[in-house]
């Protein structure tokens, strides 16, 4: 593998990762079976999935989106431990935990109105925090 693949690998896990981290209402996780159903993405995405940013999981590197699908089906020992749809699920759920706590935190620190703040999780929002920021975020990433 080149270098310049490994970073683009390392960028678009983590995109995935955030991508699995946005929860609905009952804070479910719902990209994570999507992903795990979906043997590849469809070419296409509904308008309705774009909340999700499924329309983004289109441009994840194949190489890494299979092998995100495959873990998640199964699992890899590691050294360190293994790594199986429970993992991904426990750090999908520490991700928009950090992320909340990030948000309340700052906007208690320096927000004046209820519009300041960083916004990163407002919690009348689902299926994840400011849609577009986290748009940009992940839109970066695989960039």
């Amino acid at each position: 593998m080149n270098q310049n693949y490994g970073t683009t690998g390392i960028k678009h896990a983590f995109a995935m990762l955030l991508m699995m981290a946005l929860e609905d209402e009952n804070h479910q996780h719902q990209n994570i079976p999507y992903v795990s159903s979906t043997a590849t993405p469809p070419e296409v995405s509904v308008g309705a999935e774009a909340k999700w940013l499924r329309d983004l999981i289109l441009i994840v590197d194949p190489k890494v989106y299979e092998q995100v699908r495959k873990i998640l089906n199964g699992s890899i020992a590691v050294p360190g431990g293994v790594v199986d749809r429970q993992l991904f699920e426990d750090t999908a759920k520490n991700i928009s935990l950090i992320l909340r706590g990030l948000s309340e935190s700052y906007h208690a620190q320096y927000a004046v109105t209820a519009a300041d703040g960083l916004t990163l999780w407002d919690p009348t929002c689902f299926p994840h925090p400011s849609c577009w920021r986290m748009r940009e975020a992940v839109g970066a990433l695989l960039a």
